[in-house]
This record gives C-alpha cells, sequence and structure tokens, in this order.
C-alpha cells in the first residue's frame, strides 16, 4: 500500500509538469524571458509555501543545521541546476533532445545505487529504465531523428541536467528519511529562488512583468510546475526508492504531448502513441517485484519526527 501511495505522488507530479510545459512552451512564444520565467517559478512557490507553512504548520520550518546545507545543495545543484540546464539545453538544441538526455538520468541513478549498495540490481529495474527510456525517445521525437541536434556547449548543459537531476532525486531521497516532506520541499525551493535572486534581484521583477495576465499566469505556472509537483515528488521518495520514481517520472513527456495534442492541436504519431504505452509499461513491470525489506521495512523508509 505504502509503494502504492508513492507510485501515486510521482505520477501525480510527472502529471503537472508535463501538463505545465505546455504553459510554459506557451509563454516562451509570448516573449516571456526565460530567466524570468524558471525564477518567478521558484519565487512565488517559495513565500505562498513560507505564508501557508506560517499559518497552518510552523513546525515543518524546523530543520537540523546538518541537514540545512545538504537542502541548499538541493535547491542550488538540484532543483536550480536541473532547471537552468534543461531549458539552457532547449536553446541550445530542441525540446526533444533535452528531455531525451534528462531522463536518461534514470539510467545514471540507477547505477548509483547499485554501485553504492543503496539498492539491489535486478533484470526488472534495468528493463523497465530502458523500456522508460525508449519509451521516452519515441514519445518526444516520433522517431524523427532530425529534431535530434545540438550544440557541444548545449550536450555540456546536458549532461549537466543528467546530474542535476540524478542528485535532486537521490538527495532528496535521503532528506526525506529524517525531514517532513513540506520542510524538504519548502527549503529547497527557497534556497532555488535566493540563488535567482543573487542572478536577477527580485525588486527588478515588477518592471519586467507586464501586466495582471502575466502575473497571473506566472504565479499559476509556478503552483503547476514546482510547488505542487515538487511537494509531491518529495512525498512520494519517502515510499519509493530513487530508481523506481525516476522511472516512474518519465510519464512527463508522455503527459506533455498528450496535453499539447489536446490543448494546441498538435498530432500525435502512431510512434509517439507507441512511446506512451512503453513508458506507461515499464512502469507497470516495476509492480512485478517488491524491493528487498529488512527488518519489515524498506531500507530507508523514513522516521520522521516534524510534521508530514
Amino acid at each position: 500500500m505504502k509503494d502504492l501511495k508513492g507510485y501515486l505522488m510521482i505520477i501525480g507530479a510527472a502529471a503537472f509538469w508535463g501538463a505545465a510545459a505546455t504553459l510554459a512552451k506557451f509563454l516562451l512564444n509570448q516573449q516571456i524571458d526565460t530567466l524570468l520565467l524558471v525564477q518567478t517559478r521558484s519565487t512565488f512557490s517559495a513565500v505562498t509555501m513560507l505564508v501557508f507553512l506560517l499559518l497552518l504548520s510552523p513546525r515543518a520550518l524546523r530543520i537540523r543545521l546538518t541537514d540545512l546545507w545538504r537542502v541548499a545543495i538541493l535547491g542550488i545543484l538540484g532543483l536550480a541546476g536541473a532547471n537552468f540546464t534543461y531549458y539552457f539545453t532547449i536553446k541550445e538544441s530542441t525540446v526533444a533532445t533535452a528531455i531525451t538526455i534528462q531522463y536518461t538520468a534514470a539510467l545514471f541513478v540507477m547505477a548509483y545505487e547499485v554501485l553504492t549498495r543503496e539498492e539491489q540490481f535486478t533484470a526488472v529495474k534495468a528493463l523497465a529504465a530502458v523500456l522508460s527510456l525508449a519509451g521516452c525517445v519515441c514519445a518526444v521525437t516520433g522517431l524523427d531523428f532530425s529534431v535530434m541536434q545540438i550544440s557541444s556547449l548545449g550536450l555540456l548543459t546536458g549532461i549537466g541536467s543528467i546530474l542535476s537531476f540524478s542528485l535532486m532525486t537521490i538527495l532528496t531521497r535521503h532528506l526525506v528519511a529524517g525531514n517532513s516532506a513540506w520542510t524538504v520541499s519548502f527549503y529547497s525551493i527557497t534556497f532555488a529562488g535566493l540563488f535567482w535572486s543573487c542572478i536577477n534581484p527580485p525588486w527588478l521583477l515588477p518592471g519586467q512583468i507586464a501586466g495582471t495576465s502575466v502575473w497571473l499566469a506566472l504565479v499559476f505556472l509556478a503552483m503547476t510546475s514546482v510547488l505542487i509537483p515538487n511537494l509531491l515528488f518529495t512525498a512520494g521518495l519517502r515510499y519509493l526508492v530513487p530508481t523506481r520514481a525516476i522511472i516512474t517520472s518519465t510519464l512527463e513527456p508522455v503527459i506533455a504531448i498528450a496535453t499539447a495534442a489536446l490543448f494546441i492541436g498538435e498530432r500525435l504519431s502512431v510512434i509517439q502513441l507507441l512511446g506512451a504505452a512503453l513508458v506507461i509499461a515499464a512502469i507497470i513491470i516495476l509492480q512485478f517485484q517488491k524491493e528487498r525489506e529488512a527488518g519489515g521495512r524498506t531500507r530507508f523508509e523514513p522516521e520522521v519526527n516534524n510534521a508530514a
């Protein structure tokens, strides 16, 4: 049952990320600056979470000093790093290329977890990882590899996106072993926002955002692309090991193309539908084998003392 809860949370996060990608694409097409888009997502989310937690769950703002530096790394190198490298890779290549590169992180996470003996290597996980990656490639490219173009700089930032997304997944799993999902999400998003504020001071934002409709769109994007999915992804990692979580999150590009088809009118090919089926099959295959348990619980099952 705990596994099911974890899968549903990760799928929920992927759904929000995928749907938000369509809104982000629309805003970028309206000449919204990429830095502004990335910065406001973290800043607006952090402010919203701070107000919410102060009013309803101030205990969730408590964090051990020994965890504070780790959550700072998570926010800056993980969350902010993944956002920056992903969007920069898109700038230097294509969306299809950037997505495909970033989701090879599933293989990297699996290799890291096995080598550090945090997880067992199994044929089921390996098959699921390969299927999910193949599904991503089919879903975002339709096997039209002419869309897979990239510069040398884009390749470097693409590798950076793999490392950032992997770090975000692995470090989050360790942090939620001793903190609530609210705590980890708030501080990681806050540190990401502070990082972007050093690059683009927040007092400049009013002059950079023109019109009430743009403000509302950016706030809505912050809630649907950072606050809600990040909280769901973080909470899901309390119940799933990193490899299972990141393989499940490959539903994001599938949901993104489905949303684009529904609301923007983009047509889906048979190959793209096959890719979606492969990703779903990968998630189903993961259910055939439970994670090895010790003492009645998975190795990293958390013991959280503060508010959940």
